[in-house]
């Protein structure tokens, strides 16, 4: 049985934390219309694949539209959250 995950929890999970950070550091938000829902399906990605590559990134993102189309900042955003998972994977 999974459990339901609000925007207002992400950052309590690895990948969510995470992809907040990134989304700060490379300020992917323009508007914020569509972010709770490209935070939150960048998160599920990251918990499943770890390192994505473009395809799987434009697959897990396929359902979100962002009317000011920062889908450049938003792939590279969650490259750089991938990243730092990476690093904190090492570290540990």
């Amino acid at each position: 049985m999974q459990r339901l995950r609000r925007i207002e929890a992400i950052g309590a999970t690895p990948a969510g934390r995470n992809i907040q950070k990134a989304w700060l550091d490379l300020e992917v938000v323009q508007c914020g219309y569509c972010q709770s829902g490209q935070i939150m399906s960048a998160a599920a990605l990251l918990a499943s694949n770890r390192h994505p590559n473009d395809s799987d990134i434009d697959a897990a993102m396929s359902g979100n539209i962002c009317r000011c189309g920062t889908y450049v900042r938003i792939r590279e955003a969650i490259k750089h959250a991938a990243k730092e998972s990476a690093v904190t994977e090492k570290g540990s």
